[in-house]
């Protein structure tokens, strides 16, 4: 399919906006807020898709869910949660590798509860306000 040339993305007519449907939403969500060492850092609004197809790619593969992953695995997992630059700010500050599976599993399963909760997570525009993914709060 061949687009008008010389004409933005964004004014282009669509049929179904995933990005506004999502940016909406994303504003209706309070992001969960984890403390590491001392610094407040802000998740995504919910799981990243990479972890959870991650799972799946290794469930289909034959792989147990508790066989150990490798360390490029682990980076990338815990980057997809906390941003590349602030799990490198984590590791420099001394998070030692018996932590990372305690780290991992505890978001995972904070976002699992957040899905039980009443409400989903959800929280009054007030409350949303400056929490941005990925970035330490303090």
């Amino acid at each position: 399919m061949t687009e008008p040339t010389g004409v933005a993305d964004d004014q282009l007519t669509v049929d179904y906006d995933f990005d506004e449907a999502w940016r909406e939403r994303k504003a209706a969500r309070v992001a969960p807020r984890i403390r590491i060492l001392g610094k407040v850092y802000t998740l995504p609004h919910s799981l990243p898709a990479k972890l959870i197809l991650f799972a799946v790619s290794a469930r289909k593969n034959g792989r147990s869910a508790t066989d150990e992953v490798s360390a490029e695995e682990a980076f990338d997992m815990l980057s997809a949660l906390l941003g590349e630059q602030n799990l490198v700010d984590i590791l420099n500050r001394g998070l030692e590798i018996d932590d990372l599976p305690d780290v991992l599993g505890t978001c995972q399963q904070l976002y699992q509860n957040r899905q039980q909760a009443p409400g989903n997570g959800k929280a009054p525009a007030a409350m949303v306000a400056g929490a941005t993914a990925n970035t330490p709060s303090a």
